[in-house]
């Protein structure tokens, strides 16, 4: 560690002399305490020194002054997702886009007691580690009611979006954020879903026959003995564009029994809006009022013992469990986003 330590009233060859020694051009600046001051790069020399100054020049007008660093409580014994926790995944992708050599681990007063070095920190900068092993069902046996003039035909999990289907779409977003294995609920159609799947030979999805209709939450009781981890849940025709890992780690964070996405959505009344007193008589018009609702758009986590909730071939909607998790003193929690992304493929569908 010492190699990267260097007195904050050195000068350029000193730290110059220090670089040369050590395989990354960055030193840790600290004062006769070892508290951290500032960082010093090879590249901060050579601004410094385009700009006038010299080899005794002094580095402590050149030292950035505010440096990334990690505080020793946060990092030490704890787990790989505890780290993460701690930095935020934020904080892991500017770490991850920009090119810090070492991070200073500090303690409460700020005093350097080690230096973190590439090795130490790049296991956690990879996305796919965090989700890869967070499974997804994606609900598609319903008929699709909305959707008529298509679902007569075609069950909505192969609605068309833009060149692909809606449960393609899915997918392929799920997996953008290390998402790796699919189940999917079939009921209505569910020979043309699969035929549809087999053909484009679309792997890791497992698919989960409803011997009859089981509503929006009956088939995650199907779920029972092939997953043991918090796992999502999407409706097959959900359009969203939004981080998953975000919604994972607010999940996580909070300890919620369940998450649900919910889009910020305004309405228009078109009319004007008459508020009255109690005996009838008119306060006021308001002239075609806008109110906002937080939207369900249809996608949740669960903790796994949610599982267990729900019973074996019986009929059973989300708002039912969440209900009954509520009951039970469970916390639910629900994760907002804007309604740009939001897509709701019945509704585009009804206005045409």
């Amino acid at each position: 560690m010492k190699n990267y330590l260097l007195h904050i009233d050195k000068n350029i060859r000193d730290s110059l002399f220090k670089l040369e020694k050590n395989s990354e051009k960055c030193l840790v600046v600290v004062n006769s305490n070892d508290v951290l001051k500032g960082t010093l790069t090879d590249g901060d020399i050579r601004r410094a020194m385009l700009s006038g100054a010299n080899a005794n020049s002094k580095i402590k007008r050149y030292i950035k002054k505010k440096p990334f660093y990690i505080k020793e409580n946060d990092f030490s014994n704890k787990s790989k997702y505890e780290i993460q926790k701690k930095l935020n995944f934020k904080t892991i992708e500017k770490l991850k886009n920009s090119h810090i050599d070492v991070i200073p681990l500090v303690d409460k007063k700020h005093k350097v007691v080690k230096i973190l070095y590439p090795k130490d920190f790049k296991k956690y900068f990879a996305k796919v580690q965090i989700l890869k092993n967070i499974p997804a069902l994606i609900m598609a046996g319903g008929r699709g009611e909305r959707l008529k003039q298509f679902t007569n035909y075609f069950p909505k999990a192969l609605v068309p979006i833009e060149d692909t289907t809606a449960s393609e779409h899915i997918i392929n977003s799920f997996k953008k954020y290390g998402v790796r294995k699919f189940f999917m609920s079939l009921n209505y159609k569910s020979n043309l879903i699969r035929s549809y799947f087999n053909e484009d030979n679309i792997n890791n999805i497992i698919f989960l026959e409803e011997k009859k209709m089981l509503g929006t939450a009956g088939s995650i009781n199907m779920l029972k003995h092939k997953v043991k981890t918090d796992f999502f849940v999407i409706n097959c025709d959900t359009i969203l564009s939004m981080n998953f890992e975000k919604f994972y780690d607010y999940h996580k964070i909070n300890n919620y029994k369940i998450t649900l996405v919910a889009a910020s959505k305004n309405f228009n009344l078109p009319y004007g809006s008459c508020e009255i007193k109690k005996n009838g008589q008119l306060k006021k018009i308001l002239e075609k009022p806008r109110t906002n609702y937080l939207a369900s758009v249809g996608l949740y986590l669960f903790k796994p013992e949610i599982i267990n909730l729900v019973s074996k071939n019986k009929f059973l909607e989300m708002d039912a469990l969440i209900k009954k998790v509520k009951q039970r003193g469970g916390k639910i929690g629900v994760f907002p986003i804007s309604e740009e992304n939001w897509h709701d493929t019945g509704q585009t569908h009804e206005k045409k």
